[in-house]
């Protein structure tokens, strides 16, 4: 869950890859009057009322105002299906992964999701990209109204802050409608479809930043003593301990041929079976002269189906060899041949922990090099950029310098954050991060903030390329909890999370109407 998802859908509305101008579909031809005497009266009538139909139907008001769905007894209508249907088009179709998914704005959405995007996507039967969105917004829709519901029970209401939040949004939709030279209610239509009006989308907004304000809420109340955390942590702790190991991995596959017209050949039965049984044979030798103190790396040298392997962090996996490493009977220095589906292992065993090591909080300031504007093939591109960098570098030595000139305390570092840094993920939060675990940030930051001399207090400046290119002014602020124990809590709490709100969206009464012709 994101902390701050009116950020998000502002992000998303910038994002949405704005597709070319659609021409306005040109209006009808007037008909021509007829003529006004008693025969043709009745007739003319009745073209009249036909013609204002016709008005209405391209106006879209009958599609967009049809009850599309139900859930427990509230009616949505097209448009606010289509605000999530698009919702979750416009954020697949913009992922790193929709390339794989074969997902494009050119992609016709009456056609299957590949074998690739219904791995991602965890879609188990063919379906298509169309029934995809729709299955979705339905869920989403499903979701808003259980959570609206006991956000009501709970005396949860829209609050100023809320509110603070949708005006933002919308004062950003307005900005960007006016650069693309649209009207906010045109510009929704390119993002969220026909359908879409300005008033639903205001309703839309309102309501699903209420129920994700409500959702944070009570996860934030999700809180666990240290004894239920270990009590977790010792039923669960395939999932956080990390082996050291080495293992010898003989292959048990026999190889394909090529005839004589160039055709792959596929091994007999008795060919793949006399395979398996070599790598058994090699296995057991292969533990003998471990035994008998020769190392398993020199070992593996002597077979061509051997290959040799050392894991000092290895974590669970469901597998044979992943089975015996984490037996809780395993001690230092058992060693075994391991069968597998079509491998043979030699395996040696060493240790077994969780990650004890404490994590940590800090505080920092960005000044980025931020060199998209520049053309890198121009001559004077590294003149440039240099100059970008000393800039960046000047202006961290500098406000550092002013932090140590005043009070020099963590508040007024917190100030400077707030007032000066580029990182839009803390410069609201005074450059705030806590319960960093090692390598979660760039390599540079990594390393100065898990220095063991690092104490309470302590400041530096870093630099980084690649992402987030520039300087980090850094606030040591201090250790933290252990890393396993930030993880169970996490994993904990995701649980309960997940839990509550799949007992939130049981037993909701779904109904389809008419309206959901019309929906995509």
């Amino acid at each position: 869950m994101s902390a701050s998802r009116e950020k998000k859908n502002r992000q998303e509305l910038a994002a949405n890859g704005i597709p070319d101008p659609k021409k306005v579909r040109e209006a009808e031809d007037r008909r021509a009057q007829r003529r006004a005497n008693r025969l043709y009266g009745g007739i003319a009538a009745a073209f009249v009322v036909l013609a204002i139909g016709l008005i209405l139907w391209n106006s879209n008001i009958f599609q967009r105002t049809a009850t599309a769905l139900t859930v427990d007894g509230v009616k949505y209508t097209a448009a606010e299906v289509d605000y999530y249907y698009y919702s979750t088009y416009s954020s697949l179709v913009n992922s790193s992964y929709a390339s794989w998914m074969e997902l494009s704005r050119s992609t016709d959405l009456n056609s299957n999701l590949n074998d690739m995007a219904k791995m991602i996507l965890q879609v188990e039967e063919d379906t298509t990209w169309d029934a995809y969105f729709k299955d979705s917004a339905k869920k989403n829709l499903i979701q808003l109204t259980k959570l609206k519901a006991a956000a009501k029970a709970d005396g949860f209401a829209f609050t100023d802050e809320m509110q603070s939040d949708m005006d933002e949004t919308l004062a950003s939709l307005n900005e960007y409608a006016s650069e693309y030279g649209y009207s906010p209610e045109a510009y929704l239509k390119l993002i969220y479809g026909n359908n879409m009006t300005l008033s639903c989308f205001k309703k839309m907004l309102k309501d699903s930043l209420l129920v994700s304000h409500y959702q944070d809420d009570y996860a934030q109340k999700l809180t666990y003593t240290d004894e239920e955390l270990a009590d977790y942590y010792a039923e669960h702790s395939n999932d956080y301990d990390l082996a050291a190991y080495d293992y010898i991995t003989f292959r048990g596959t026999a190889s394909s041929t090529t005839d004589e017209d160039g055709n792959t050949v596929e091994p007999t039965e008795e060919e793949s079976a006399a395979a398996l049984e070599a790598a058994k044979t090699a296995a057991n030798e292969a533990l003998e002269r471990y035994r008998a103190g020769e190392s398993l790396e020199e070992i593996a040298d002597d077979y061509e189906i051997a290959s040799y392997s050392s894991l000092d962090a290895g974590s669970y996996s469901d597998s044979a060899l992943g089975n015996w490493v984490f037996d809780s009977a395993r001690k230092a220095d058992d060693n075994a041949v391991v069968e597998g589906d079509s491998y043979y292992y030699v395996a040696v065993f060493h240790s077994r922990a969780r990650e004890e090591y404490n994590t940590v909080d800090v505080r920092h300031i960005l000044f980025t090099v931020d060199s998209s504007a520049l053309d890198s093939e121009s001559d004077t591109y590294e003149e440039e950029l240099a100059k970008l960098d000393d800039a960046a570098k000047s202006k961290a030595e500098e406000t550092l310098q002013q932090w140590k000139d005043g009070d020099a305390t963590e508040e007024s570092f917190a100030a400077l954050a707030n007032e000066l840094s580029d990182d839009t993920g803390s410069n609201t939060n005074g450059g705030l991060y806590e319960q960093i675990y090692r390598n979660q940030m760039v390599t540079e930051f990594n390393d100065w903030i898990f220095d063991e001399s690092r104490q309470s207090g302590d400041t530096g400046i870093v630099y980084n390329s690649g992402a987030y290119t520039g300087y980090h002014i850094i606030y040591f602020v201090g250790e933290n909890d252990p890393y396993w124990m930030v993880q169970v809590r996490s994993d904990r709490k995701e649980a309960d999370y997940t839990a509550w709100l799949d007992g939130l969206v049981e037993n909701a009464v779904v109904t389809e109407g008419s309206g959901m012709e019309y929906v995509g």
